[in-house]
Order: C-alpha cells, then structure tokens, then sequence
C-alpha cells in the first residue's frame, strides 16, 4: 500500500546578513532578498515485507526516469512515469515535454489512439507553444499508422497553414499529405500536392539547404508510383487495334515512371534511392506479365486449340524476352549500387529475389505453363503490385526544448529524418 502526501515547493531566502547565536542568520528589515522556489517534491509512505518506508521524489527524478527507459525503449516502464508525472505533477516545466514523450511512448507501444490523445492534449492545451507545432507532425503521422488516411490528409493541409514553419517543415508536410491522398487513390490530387513541393523546393533550393533530403526523396518517389499506378491500370485489350493502342499508351507510361524513378535515385537518399532501384525493375516485369496475361483472339481458344496457343505463347516470350533482361539488369545495378553503399534494408532484400526468379525465368529450359483463358476459374489477373514503402512515424523523435530528447532511429525500414533534438 502506498500513501502519497504533497509536499509545497520550496522557497529558499539568500541575503547578506551577520550570524547571531546558534548561527541563525538574521536577515534585517529592508534587505533585498532573493527568492529560489524549487520543484514540487513528494513523499510516498510505501508498505512492504520489511514495514512501511518513506520515499521521496520530484518532478525532475520522475521526468529524468521516464526518459532513460523511453531511450533504452523500454516503452512500457516509460508511460507508466510519464503518466504518473503528468497525475502527479500536472504544471509543471516538465508537463509539455511529458504530453510529447508519453506521446512517442505510446508510438512505441504502437497504441497509436492513445498517442492521438496526447499529442492533441499538447497542441490543443499548449497552441501558442512552438512544441505544438511537432505536436501536430505526430498527430498526422499517427493518424496515417492507423490507415486513416482522410484525418492524415487534413491533418498536414492544417499543419501547411502554420506561418512557423520551416522549409524541411513545408516539404515534409506536402510529402506526408501528397503520400495520404495517394493511399486514398486520389492520384491527381496527390500529384498536384507532390508537385507543389517539387516547385517549393526548387524556389528555394539556391537560398536554403534542407538539413534532410529524405521527405524530398519521398516525394520524387511518390509522383514515380503514381505514374507507375496509371501504368498498372491500362489494360490490353482486342481487337488487334485496340490492343496496339494500349500498348503504345502503357510503353509511355512506363517510360515516364522509369524517368521519375531516376529522379528519386538522382537525390542520393538511400532508402528512396533502392526503392526506385527495385520498382523500376518492376516496371519492365509488369509490362511483360500485361503481354502474357493479354487477351488473345478467338480462334486460339479452346482445348482443340491448344497445339496453337502453346505456339503462339512461345513466339510472344521470344519477342518480349528482352523485358526480362532489362528488369535483370535494373535489379543487379539495383544490388551493385546499395553494396556499395553498404545498405540493408527490404527494397535490398526484394531485388535479390527478383534477381534470383528472372534468372530461372531466363533459363531456357525453364518450363512455363499457360492456362486456358477459356477455362472457368483460370486466374489471369495480373499479381498484385509490391507495397509502397511507408514513411517513419515522424522524424521528430525529438522532445520539447525543456525536456531531454530521444533518437529512435527506424533501423528496419525508412530511417526517422527531420529535426531532432539533443539528448540533455
């Protein structure tokens, strides 16, 4: 059992003053006086196997304790102090930085509601604080962990109002909230919020220097996949004339997201970089899987036919095989560039498998079965594309100015980039 008693701050009196008996020191009328007042300090009466012993703490202990085991990760241990500070010591210089670190806790603990909660008790009770501003970074961030894409998007449109903000601040936010309406699959509203930010960028970029280039990446990235999804989405159809359109239509487009693609490499952030690496080796192995999966005409259907379509099938890979050399090739330049780098990450991973199926798809005596586009039940849709990699929850790992910071790098996936704060 434990039993909690307040205790007042504590004000000490400093003045030039002489000693009287017993060293008492007598302060006379009219002698200025300076005031110290100390944090609020606590005595909790705890009950245990070996009786009821006394112990004491402060604000400053609790905060500092919080933060070790926020920085070690140790999240859970974190909530609780950070939630018993903000009980126990409700107003204090430690209560913003507190909201924001039970905030990247709670992140932690992936209790993403309750985070929401905390970051908006910060940017709501505390508006006029410059930390409100970070406040609102996480709430976004946060509401894109939860798939909810429309309060993410709303979410940076406000933060894009601020007058505060700084040029990484402006392009992280069009990059998050161009990447939450492409989520939403509104891709020419995300294109014009993307491109926004590539304008922006280029306006100030021979007057500012970005102190990350990950959100830029981001957002050449991202205007490459919206191309890349168009390109998906045309399919090839008959008659022959049809089909001849499409295909001219589909090779554009693929031409497009390839040179957006480049772009993204062009910035050098790794991350972005290998992601782009890898989609466009994508690109050439979607074009050539839309070819097999294409429709073909009438008199090659059937099982009488089959003789025919085999023939038909082995011609059409003679003539597209080279799109399985390009994607080989982008995927082993693709490898070649993050060794030397020396980058791990999933984008590495996936163009290794990549690389290994096209090399067995290469192999001539590689056996590929086509199933009658006649047949009840045949599948011929084209696999489903690779996920977009998903930004870091924020770059602000950092907390408020008065409070000390934690790094919580994201090792496994896109690195956390932004402004951070120092560790005191």
């Amino acid at each position: 059992m434990t039993r909690r008693i307040w205790l007042v701050p504590l004000t000490f009196l400093a003045a030039c003053a002489g000693k009287a008996k017993n060293d008492v020191t007598v302060v006379p009328p009219g002698t200025p006086v300076e005031q110290i007042e100390m944090d609020p300090i606590k005595i909790a009466a705890v009950k245990g196997p070996e009786g009821t012993h006394l112990e004491t703490y402060d604000v400053t202990e609790l905060f500092e304790r919080a933060g070790k085991a926020l920085s070690e990760k140790r999240y859970a241990d974190a909530v609780r102090d950070y939630e018993q500070q903000l009980k126990e010591f409700p107003d204090t210089r430690y209560t913003k930085a507190a909201l924001y670190n039970a905030g990247l806790a709670y992140e932690g603990l992936k209790d993403w509601q309750t985070a929401v909660a905390r970051f908006q008790r910060l940017a709501t009770e505390h508006a006029d604080s410059s930390d409100a501003k970070d406040a609102q970074f996480q709430l976004g961030a946060c509401y894109a962990e939860m798939g909810n894409w429309p309060a993410s998007a709303t979410k940076f449109a406000e933060i894009l109002e601020r007058k505060d903000l700084t040029a990484d601040d402006r392009i992280e936010a069009m990059a998050r909230r161009g990447f939450a309406q492409f989520q939403l699959r509104d891709l020419d509203t995300s294109e014009r919020t993307l491109q926004n930010a590539v304008y922006y960028f280029n306006s100030i970029a021979s007057e500012e220097r970005l102190e990350t280039d990950f959100y830029l990446g981001l957002v050449r990235y991202q205007l490459g996949e919206i191309t890349h999804e168009r390109f998906r989405a045309i399919p090839l159809r008959l008659p022959v004339k049809q089909m001849s359109i499409d295909m001219e239509d589909k090779a554009r487009l693929l031409l497009a997201a390839q040179r957006q693609y480049i772009d993204a490499i062009k910035l050098g952030n790794p991350q972005w970089a290998s992601a782009s690496g890898y989609q466009i080796g994508s690109l050439y192995e979607e074009f050539y899987d839309a070819f097999i999966h294409a429709p073909i005409p009438d008199d090659m259907m059937g099982e009488a036919n089959q003789e025919k379509r085999e023939v038909y099938y082995e011609e059409l890979r003679k003539k597209i095989r080279i799109l399985l050399e390009k994607s080989l090739r982008t995927h082993e330049q693709n490898l070649l560039m993050l060794e030397r780098l020396g980058v791990e990450n999933e984008w590495r991973d996936k163009s290794k498998l990549a690389f290994a199926k096209l090399q067995k798809m290469l192999d001539p005596s590689f056996k590929f079965e086509f199933a009658d586009p006649s047949a009840a039940g045949t599948e011929t849709a084209i696999p489903p594309p690779p996920p977009t990699p998903t930004p870091p929850t924020s770059g602000r790992t950092g907390a408020p100015s008065d409070g000390p910071s934690v790094r919580d790098p994201k090792n496994q996936g896109p690195p956390a980039a932004g402004p951070e704060r120092q560790i005191l």
